[in-house]
């Protein structure tokens, strides 16, 4: 099994029983190391293994808070734009948009998780095997609503074009550091020019846990992204409660941020 991943699982599901944060924006994302280093694994087994067997206790059966909080600003007043979701999960989020009229196209490795999304909202879909071999792509019957089962580094914007906002709900914070520049390109090439980036990050004292999930400054986001786009700052939230003493730390905020290309 991969090294961290029973770890993150008990993360998750202790800040699922916290209430503190809706945590399908993590969605488990011990699978994104598996697609930065373009490997299935037993880990990836496992990830999959997990989605089968509805071992999914980190799963929020409500639309993300900051989402919520913060969709007016990433919509901008546009009408039937597309949004990208990257490593979404079944995350109803993907439904909420779709019902304002928006385009969904989302990625994620775990097809269990496609099949429960399309089943558990009573969306009409189908699927076909992505042209490459590398997958699938399962597609609501009016088209607005696209989910590719695929390894997220060979995803680009060959598949589906790109995308007037990007709603990251835990993806980046999930990418190993070694990564991380590789996962910030993948997103600037998948940005339209008037795209808007909606970000959000956790924040500890990263001394006392190493994560995943990880923390990420707004200095790793402009090392990240600053050569091109331009950030603005949404919200600071405090989410700490006890549950999370146990792993060292004493406190625990969620981030937001908007990013568009200057």
């Amino acid at each position: 099994m991969y090294p961290g991943m029973s770890y993150f699982v008990k993360v998750l599901i202790a800040l699922e029983n916290s209430h503190a944060l809706d945590l399908n924006i993590i969605q488990l994302h011990i699978c994104t190391h598996l697609s930065s280093t373009a490997r299935m694994s037993d880990s990836g087994c496992d990830w999959i293994k997990a989605w089968e067997t509805n071992d999914i206790g980190f799963h929020q059966q409500n639309v993300n808070q900051g989402l919520l909080s913060h969709a007016d600003q990433m919509i901008n007043g546009r009408e039937n734009i597309k949004i990208f979701l990257p490593l979404c999960g079944k995350t109803v989020d993907m439904k909420w948009l779709w019902d304002k009229g928006h385009t969904v196209v989302g990625v994620d490795i775990a097809r269990k998780a496609f099949e429960d999304f399309f089943k558990e909202q009573t969306i009409s879909y189908s699927v076909r095997p992505l042209p490459n071999g590398e997958g699938e792509i399962f597609t609501s019957d009016d088209n607005k609503i696209k989910l590719y089962c695929c390894d997220l580094f060979k995803f680009n914007s060959s598949f589906d074009g790109q995308y007037e906002a990007i709603w990251d709900r835990g993806s980046l914070v999930a990418i190993d550091k070694s990564d991380r520049h590789r996962y910030a390109e993948l997103m600037k090439s998948l940005m339209t020019k008037d795209c808007r980036y909606l970000l959000e990050t956790l924040e500890y004292d990263e001394t006392k846990f190493k994560g995943p999930p990880y923390f990420i400054s707004q200095q790793n986001i402009k090392e990240f992204f600053g050569n091109t786009l331009q950030m603005c700052f949404l919200e600071n939230k405090e989410i700490f409660s006890e549950e999370f003493t146990k792993w060292g730390i004493d406190s625990l905020f969620i981030n937001m941020y908007l990013l568009s290309l200057k």
